[in-house]
C-alpha cells in the first residue's frame, strides 16, 4: 500500500507540476517512439555510421523493429491481465495532454525505448549514453503527459530490457551464422582452386 501510495502521489505531482514550454516536447517524444519507429531509424544511422554494409544494416533495422514490436506486444498482453486504471481516470486532478484508452500497466513506450536502446548500445557502445538518455526521456514523458504511473514505466523498462537482450542474442547468432557461411564458401572456393591446380599439374606431367 505504501509503494502504491508513493506511486500515485508521484504520478499526480509530476502531471500537475508541468512546465508549459516543455509540454509539446514531451508529447512529441510519445509520437517519436510510436511502435518503436525511432529505433528503426537510429538502427539505420548506426549501420551507416559504422559502415556495416547494406545487408547488415537492413538486418539491424529489421531486428530493431522486431524488438520494438515484441516489447510492445508483451506489454499489451500484460495490460489485458492487469487492467490498471490510467492516472487521469483514477485522479481527476490529472489533466492528460492526450488521451489513450488501453489500461496503464506496463508502459509500452518505455518497453520499446529500452529494447531499442539496449540493442543499439551493444552494436554501438559509444552511443550508449545517448540511446539511454532518449529512452529515459521517453519513459518520463509517459508520466509527464498524465497517462502512466512511474511503476508502469519501470515495469515497461524491465520488459524492454529482456527483449533487448534477446535481440542481442539473435544479432550475435545471425553474425555467427553468416561468418560460418562465409567460411564454408571460402573453403569450397579453395577446394575448387586446389582441384584446378591438381588438374593443371596432371596435364603437364602427361606432356
Amino acid at each position: 500500500m505504501l509503494l502504491q501510495s508513493i506511486d500515485d502521489r508521484a504520478a499526480v505531482w509530476i502531471a500537475t507540476h508541468r512546465f508549459a514550454p516543455l509540454n509539446d516536447i514531451f508529447v512529441w517524444l510519445g509520437y517519436l517512439d510510436k511502435v518503436g519507429a525511432v529505433w528503426v531509424v537510429l538502427a539505420v544511422v548506426v549501420g551507416v555510421t559504422l559502415r556495416l554494409g547494406v545487408i547488415p544494416t537492413a538486418t539491424l533495422a529489421l531486428l530493431a523493429g522486431a524488438a520494438a514490436f515484441a516489447a510492445d506486444s508483451a506489454c499489451f498482453g500484460l495490460k489485458d491481465v492487469v487492467e490498471r486504471t490510467r492516472p487521469f481516470v483514477a485522479h481527476p486532478q490529472v489533466d492528460p495532454l492526450y488521451v489513450v484508452h488501453s489500461s496503464s500497466f506496463p508502459a509500452g513506450h518505455a518497453a520499446t525505448a529500452v529494447a531499442g536502446a539496449t540493442l543499439l548500445s551493444y552494436i554501438a557502445p559509444r552511443g550508449l549514453l545517448g540511446f539511454f538518455l532518449l529512452a529515459v526521456a521517453i519513459g518520463y514523458s509517459r508520466v509527464y503527459v498524465g497517462v502512466h504511473y512511474p511503476s508502469d514505466v519501470l515495469a515497461g523498462a524491465l520488459v524492454g530490457a529482456v527483449v533487448g537482450f534477446i535481440a542481442i542474442g539473435v544479432w550475435c547468432w545471425i553474425r555467427e551464422s553468416n561468418t560460418r557461411l562465409g567460411e564454408a564458401f571460402t573453403n569450397i572456393k579453395a577446394k575448387k582452386t586446389d582441384r584446378g591446380a591438381d588438374i593443371a599439374l596432371l596435364g603437364r606431367s602427361h606432356r
